[in-house]
C-alpha cells in the first residue's frame, strides 16, 4: 500500500492534475468574486491595438492600473480576448498553467526530479493563478530558451528568447544560452529573424506609425513603473526592495545592486570548459530564472512563479542536506505570503514583511552560483577516480 501510494504521488500526471485543479479553483473564485482586473488589463490591449488607442494609458471604465507589456503581447492575448471574459479567463489561466508544466517536462532530468519541481512550484502557482498573470508563461519561455537551444539550429530557442523579451524584457537574459549553442552563427541569424517578426507582427492589425509609437510608450511606461515601485509603500518585492526597506533608504541606487548582481551572474561563465556539462547548464538556467526577478523593481509575489523552477533545479542537485532541509521549507513558507493573506492591513503598512519574500530566493541564487562553480571540481574528482580505477 505504501509503495502504491508512493508511485501515485511520483506520477507526473498526478502533478499535472493538481496544477489544473488549482487553476480551476481560482478561476471559479474569480468568477464568484467578479475579480477580473488583471485579465481585463491584458485583453483590453488587443481592443486598443485594433482601435489604435494607447496600449499604456489608464482606462478606469474598464479596469484599474495600466498595461506594462510590450506591443506584441496584444497579439498573444488576442485568441482569449475574442471570447467572453468568463471563458477567456478560464482558457488564459489554463494556458499559462499548462505551458509552464510542459516546459518543465522538456528539462533533461529524470521523471522523479520533474515531479519534485512540480510540487515545489505549487505555492507560486497559486499566487500566479490567483492574479491571472502571464508570469508562468514568461518562466516557460525562459526554460524553453535553454531546452530548445539546439533544436533546428536554435530556431525555437531564439523564438522563445525574443518573444519573452518583446513581452516582458526578462527573457533577454536567455541570450546567455548562446554559449551553449552548437550552431552559433545560425542562432544569431534566428535571433535577428524573430526580432523582425515580433516587431512587425502588431502591424498586421494597426498602422506602422502607431506600433512604432507604442514601443516608445512602452519604454516610458516601464520608466514610470520603476520609479513608482521604488517610491511606493508596498511595491518592489525584489532583493533591492528588501534592502531599501530594511535600511529605510528609498533612494538606494538600483545601479549598485544590478552592477554587483551582474558581476556575480557572470562569474560562472569563466569556466568555458564546462559549457557542455549538463549540470553546469542547468545551474546557469536556474540562475537565469532567478536573476531578472531578484533584480527587478517590478517584482511582485506572483512574479516568483518565474523563479520557482529554479528553486526546484537547485533542490534536486543540492548535495548539502542541511541547506535543503532548512532553506526550502523557509522559502516555501515565506512564498505563501501569510502576512498579506492573514493580516493584510499590517502587511501593507509594514512593507518589509512583504519584501522579505525575496531573501530566501536570493540565498538560493547565491547557492546556485556556488554549485555552478563547483561543477568543475566535481568533474576533476570524477576523472581522477576513473583514472585510479583504471
Amino acid at each position: 500500500m505504501a509503495l502504491l501510494r508512493q508511485n501515485f504521488f511520483n506520477n507526473n500526471r498526478v502533478v499535472l492534475s493538481i496544477w489544473v485543479l488549482i487553476t480551476l479553483i481560482f478561476v471559479v473564485d474569480s468568477w464568484a468574486t467578479h475579480r477580473f482586473n488583471n485579465y481585463l488589463i491584458f485583453e483590453n490591449t488587443f481592443r486598443n491595438l485594433l482601435k489604435e488607442q494607447s496600449l499604456y494609458a489608464a482606462y478606469p471604465n474598464f479596469h484599474n492600473d495600466t498595461n506594462h507589456y510590450g506591443p506584441v503581447f496584444s497579439i498573444l492575448i488576442a485568441p482569449f480576448a475574442m471570447l467572453h471574459n468568463w471563458i477567456g479567463l478560464l482558457f488564459w489561466n489554463l494556458f499559462n498553467c499548462i505551458v509552464l508544466f510542459k516546459a518543465i517536462q522538456t528539462l533533461p532530468l529524470s521523471t522523479e526530479k520533474k515531479v519534485i519541481i512540480g510540487y515545489i512550484a505549487i505555492p507560486c502557482l497559486i499566487e500566479s493563478m490567483l492574479n491571472q498573470q502571464f508570469n508562468a508563461t514568461a518562466g516557460a519561455l525562459m526554460i524553453l530558451s535553454y531546452t530548445q537551444i539546439n533544436k533546428k539550429q536554435g530556431f525555437w530557442s531564439a523564438m522563445c528568447i525574443v518573444l519573452g523579451t518583446f513581452v516582458k524584457l526578462y527573457g533577454v537574459v536567455g541570450l546567455v544560452f548562446f554559449f551553449f549553442s552548437k550552431q552559433k552563427t545560425k542562432f544569431i541569424g534566428w535571433l535577428v529573424f524573430w526580432s523582425i517578426v515580433f516587431f512587425l507582427l502588431p502591424m498586421l492589425f494597426a498602422s506602422p506609425q502607431f506600433v512604432a509609437r507604442s514601443y516608445i510608450d512602452w519604454k516610458n511606461s516601464l520608466i514610470e513603473k520603476n520609479l513608482s515601485n521604488i517610491m511606493g509603500a508596498a511595491g518592489d518585492i525584489s532583493i533591492m526592495g528588501f534592502f531599501r526597506k530594511l535600511l529605510h533608504i528609498r533612494q538606494l541606487s538600483n545601479l549598485l545592486f544590478i552592477a554587483i548582481g551582474s558581476l556575480l551572474f557572470l562569474l560562472p561563465f569563466r569556466f568555458i570548459h564546462l559549457y557542455k556539462n549538463k549540470k553546469f547548464q542547468l545551474m546557469i538556467l536556474s540562475s537565469v530564472l532567478l536573476f531578472p526577478v531578484l533584480f527587478s523593481t517590478g517584482a511582485e509575489d506572483c512574479t516568483y512563479i518565474i523563479s520557482i523552477a529554479a528553486v526546484g533545479l537547485w533542490y534536486v542537485f543540492e548535495q548539502n542536506r542541511s541547506a535543503k532541509n532548512v532553506l526550502l521549507p523557509v522559502l516555501l513558507f515565506i512564498t505563501c505570503n501569510f502576512p498579506l493573506l492573514l493580516f493584510p492591513v499590517f502587511a501593507k503598512s509594514h512593507p518589509l514583511s512583504l519584501s522579505v519574500l525575496s531573501l530566501p530566493y536570493f540565498l538560493v541564487w547565491l547557492r546556485v552560483l556556488y554549485l555552478a562553480t563547483q561543477v568543475g571540481h566535481e568533474t576533476i574528482e570524477e576523472n581522477e577516480a576513473e583514472m585510479v580505477t583504471a
